[in-house]
């Protein structure tokens, strides 16, 4: 006699041991929503409510937790409900013929299941589709002379245009072949403290760029990074696929220019502005209040008919958030996962890797890869990189260890 402990993560990990002992396909399928544990904290709600809650997971072989004064009075509280899928599936019908409030619990719990277990997205940026059941690498370029990381190609250019074209044209190229699907440019530093430029700037140094890209490589998926509206109208007429903003769309002309177009879109946290966002950035809850804020950015695009489809959410690791914060957020993106959407993410060389390590950006490889490899494992789907060619290495190693 051997026991073995596993550890089973989603539905189809579950399946594929239950089919291994022998089990048939309409058996595992039934059985594996039952091998699989969830928690979910739900806040804001009354104490008879939670007790509502409590009574019907004991029902159902399973349990909630909840302060002690939430047994004998009506006081605001929280609860924490746990179970395996089935059994939370099942508290989620029982809802159905509870009140209002109950209701609502309901559907927002049974969509929180569903988009935990998703893998599989269809992103729509213009006229491309990608599919994403595996991760995806972003490559970065930056064509400006203050980037953080050191690698912006324009102080490496000077003002020679066809030296900086052939400087670009050389690292997509590069990226391509190393794995990336999209490519990412940017015109203007946003690290902390940067100063910012007038559009006009940004659009003399990316535009040419961007023409010159589009025309060479008719498939390829390119972002551009900017957050103003001229310089995002210009990059469209340019033919860029995706409006990565750092303000999550909070500008109505770029949000009508993604409809307009059918762009996809990166929706991303900051806290404040790269000028003043490292001074004593503050949360009380980093990662709910990240992803309070990423649902109410969705839904706004979705009212303005924007698709689901179109949005990747991008906590913004290092805008507005301290070491802690940042490691806080990786550690938790998996909460991100019931939104919906993929996640796309950027670690790479960030300055918070740097403090843990005491080294500069481009000592900051191995570390780098390290996090995107525990994000990665807690549920994201997009890595924004520099260095494209050794991440997608990682990325390989990755998907073959947990079958991604």
């Amino acid at each position: 006699m051997k026991i073995v402990p596993l550890t089973l993560d989603n539905q189809k990990e579950a399946k594929k041991v239950i089919l291994s002992l022998g089990a048939t396909e309409e058996g595992a399928k039934i059985l594996a929503p039952k091998s699989v544990f969830r928690s979910f904290r739900v806040q804001g709600i009354r104490s008879w409510e939670a007790n509502i809650l409590k009574q019907h997971l004991l029902s159902l072989g399973s349990d909630a937790a909840a302060e002690r004064d939430a047994l004998i009075k009506d006081i605001e509280t929280g609860v924490l409900l746990f179970g395996t899928i089935n059994q939370l599936k099942k508290l989620c019908q029982k809802l159905k013929n509870q009140t209002k409030r109950l209701k609502l619990l309901s559907r927002q719990l049974s969509e929180s299941l569903e988009n935990s277990e998703k893998n599989n997205y269809k992103y729509r940026a213009r006229d491309k589709i990608l599919k994403i059941n595996k991760p995806i690498i972003c490559g970065i370029i930056n064509i400006t002379q203050d980037s953080f990381s050191g690698d912006g190609l324009l102080a490496k250019a000077g003002e020679s245009f066809p030296k900086l074209k052939k400087l670009v044209l050389g690292k997509v190229l590069e990226m391509i072949k190393d794995g990336a699907k999209i490519i990412d440019f940017g015109a203007e530093s946003t690290r902390p403290f940067s100063r910012r430029i007038k559009p006009q700037k940004e659009i003399k140094r990316l535009i040419p760029i961007l023409k010159v890209i589009r025309k060479k490589f008719k498939n390829l998926i390119i972002s551009v990074d900017t957050y103003k509206p001229k310089v995002a109208e210009a990059a469209v007429e340019a033919g860029v696929d995706i409006i990565n903003d750092i303000t999550a769309l909070r500008s109505s002309r770029i949000t009508a220019l993604v409809k307009k177009h059918n762009l996809g879109c990166i929706l991303m946290h900051m806290q404040a502005n790269p000028q003043t966002m490292q001074i004593n950035p503050n949360y009380r809850q980093v990662s709910q209040e990240i992803g309070e804020f990423l649902k109410d950015r969705i839904e706004y695009c979705q009212k303005k008919g924007i698709d689901k489809s179109q949005i990747f959410i991008d906590p913004g690791i290092g805008f507005g958030k301290s070491k802690k914060h940042n490691l806080d957020i990786i550690n938790n993106l998996y909460q991100f996962k019931t939104l919906g959407v993929p996640i796309f993410i950027g670690l790479s060389r960030k300055s918070f890797i740097g403090d843990i390590i005491k080294k500069g950006p481009a000592q900051r490889l191995g570390a780098t890869i390290a996090a995107q490899t525990v994000a990665l494992a807690k549920g994201a789907n997009v890595l924004r990189v520099h260095d494209v060619g050794q991440t997608n290495d990682a990325v390989k190693l990755f998907s073959a260890l947990v079958k991604k």
